[in-house]
């Protein structure tokens, strides 16, 4: 199994941070390169399916949601990406004065792929999203 860990330093209160992750639904409003994205559900258990500008899709269900540590978690239930047994977790960390962390953190299986070469992909969609996430915060 692979594993993929990102942490971004957000000059913004954990709180506001957070009210913008725990929305599983709002993911195209801040994260680059999602074309389409269509929520069946709400809370645990709802489903988003994404179409990225790519052309590459993922369909992705809400496994969990804590709002007293800021953190959710997902499962990847279909994708065009090369990975099995996708499991990720969000959590917003507060740095007092100085905002806060982001970590997203994943753990998969590659499929017909390295796993390094996974790996590196995954990280580099989650540097920009949060990249993403830090401009839509500052606008």
């Amino acid at each position: 199994m692979g594993q993929v860990s990102v942490k971004v330093s957000i000059p913004v209160a954990a709180d506001k941070v957070w009210q913008t992750l725990r929305d599983f639904g709002a993911m195209n409003t801040w994260a680059p390169g999602i074309a389409t994205l269509a929520l069946k559900g709400n809370g645990v258990g709802a489903v988003r399916t994404m179409t990225f500008q790519d052309g590459s899709r993922v369909v992705e269900r809400l496994e969990s949601l804590n709002d007293a540590s800021r953190s959710i978690s997902y499962t990847i239930l279909e994708s065009t990406l090369p990975l099995e047994g996708y499991v990720a977790s969000l959590t917003v960390r507060d740095l007092g004065s100085t905002g806060c962390e982001v970590e997203w953190f994943s753990t998969f299986g590659a499929k017909g792929a390295a796993e390094e070469d996974v790996s590196r992909l995954l990280a580099l969609g989650y540097r920009r999203s949060l990249a993403g996430l830090q401009k839509s915060l500052k606008a």
